[in-house]
């Protein structure tokens, strides 16, 4: 091989070094910035069995309730609004104390919730984050101890309404 050649092989070799050192400072850098300034803070969910930290709520004086985590930003809230509209009314057929808790203020929660005709017994402005509500729309069964017995999370398939409903029930 001659000298023109062997500089022409080291100088592509060079090359394709340094797109590779680039790539890979690249690749470390995107990872970093992932893991250590762009991470999500980790929501904590409530959950089945644990006490419900809604404030100044009597859970014995109503028996326990069944609690709409809901917000009037979110789509699945509005479109699980008519299955909202039954529940709320087996729920009053039941004597259930039904409680909204919406992050907007209450004005704007019962401009929605009206909108809707998901008439609830009481409405509360609250984040939902502390009350460990990491998503909308959730509902809680919550009994006599204020202890969290049944929970749904998202908007629900005909199946899982049927769920909600039987547990009511019972």
């Amino acid at each position: 091989m001659s000298n023109d050649e062997h500089n022409k092989v080291a100088k592509i070799l060079e090359i394709g070094a340094n797109i590779g050192i680039i790539v890979f400072a690249l690749a470390a850098l995107t990872i970093f910035v992932k893991d250590h300034w762009l991470k999500q803070p980790q929501v904590k969910q409530i959950s089945v069995g644990e006490p419900f930290a809604l404030k100044n709520t009597n859970w014995q004086a109503s028996g326990g309730a069944l609690v709409f985590g809901i917000s009037t930003t979110c789509h699945f809230c509005t479109e699980s609004a008519p299955f909202y509209r039954e529940l709320v009314q087996r729920c009053t057929a039941q004597h259930v104390h039904t409680i909204a808790v919406l992050p907007q203020s209450r004005q704007e929660a019962e401009s929605y919730l009206s909108g809707e005709g998901i008439l609830v017994d009481e409405i509360r402005q609250y984040p939902l984050s502390e009350l460990e509500i990491a998503g909308t729309p959730t509902l809680l069964r919550i009994d006599a101890n204020g202890i969290v017995k049944q929970m749904w999370i998202g908007k629900l398939q005909p199946n899982q309404e049927k769920d909600v409903l039987a547990k009511l029930g019972s």
